[in-house]
């Protein structure tokens, strides 16, 4: 049975699914300072100031991330922390389809709540947390969705009698950001294929050693000491991930990073979700100084 009421799949709005957690944040701030400022109470007003902070750091932390790295391409991309574009596709192993509206899809997300008004409860719910992958026209990589947060601008809401309905999805082909750890398995594994490969380059490049010289020292001394060896290595090791369709490359996977870094998966650009973070940032920084202006009066 067709929803009774489907929302456009391309024309959601920007401000609407794009940054919920920064406004229930700057809401609940908000909340605390009216009640501070009715009850005349100062520790609520500490506590709006102190939930603002915390909000005005994390939106900061994600617009200086978004904003401060440049964005690789796959086929040369680092191991790391990086940011990549590109259009995403399904894995034939994983052929996602999204439970409500059955549309094949990268990622999906949906909450089904019953009753009447705002007094609703959600009877199911769920989120995909399959891979798949992304390619930029210079290689493809895997992308984990596992405890990635996904900006969608693609949401559908209706209701049915007494249930509501809501979908979120990425869907294939589309234009993609992402935001994580790039790593290689491959590279993590003792006597791997790409140690292998990584030596035989090395190899090949020992047995001309005019060019190798030519190539890696850098203090023009006529001999390869330890750290232009250690470069040479890299350049190496930065060969047998790129070049030609190896275990490496198709293994390659962006997942969530370390140190609580933000794992973003969109299809927003780069410059969307950096500007939305930036003015929600300065917008939790207002409350804030709200907040402490309140609170000393």
């Amino acid at each position: 049975m067709l929803p009774l009421r489907l929302a456009s799949l391309t024309d959601a709005s920007l401000d609407s699914p794009l940054l919920l957690r920064e406004t229930g944040l700057a809401a609940a701030s908000a909340c605390i300072l009216y009640l501070a400022l009715r009850f005349q109470q100062p520790w609520m007003a500490f506590g709006a100031a102190a939930l603002s902070l915390f909000a005005w750091s994390r939106t900061r932390g994600h617009y200086r991330q978004i904003a401060d790295i440049p964005t690789a391409r796959i086929a040369s991309a680092p191991q790391g922390y990086i940011e990549l574009t590109g259009q995403g596709d399904l894995l034939p192993e994983y052929p996602i389809v999204s439970p409500l509206t059955g549309l094949p899809c990268l990622w999906y997300e949906y909450r089904v709540e019953r009753g009447d008004g705002q007094e609703r409860e959600t009877v199911r719910s769920g989120v995909s947390e399959w891979p798949f992958l992304l390619s930029d026209g210079s290689g493809r990589v895997l992308v984990e969705t596992l405890d990635a947060r996904v900006i969608s601008r693609h949401t559908q809401q209706w209701q049915r009698g007494e249930e509501y309905f809501t979908e979120t999805v990425l869907l294939k082909q589309e234009a993609l950001y992402v935001l994580g750890e790039h790593t290689h398995p491959a590279a993590d594994a003792g006597n791997s294929a790409l140690d292998r490969q990584r030596n035989a380059i090395l190899s090949e490049w020992k047995s001309d050693q005019q060019a190798l010289i030519e190539r890696f020292d850098t203090d023009r001394n006529g001999r390869i000491d330890a750290q232009e060896w250690e470069n040479a290595r890299q350049a190496a090791q930065q060969q047998a991930m790129t070049g030609g369709d190896t275990v490496a490359r198709r293994d390659a996977i962006i997942r969530k990073p370390p140190y609580d870094r933000p794992f973003l998966i969109s299809n927003y650009s780069a410059k969307e979700l950096a500007g939305r973070f930036r003015r929600w940032s300065w917008l939790h920084l207002g409350i804030f100084f709200a907040a402490l202006v309140l609170a000393a009066w």
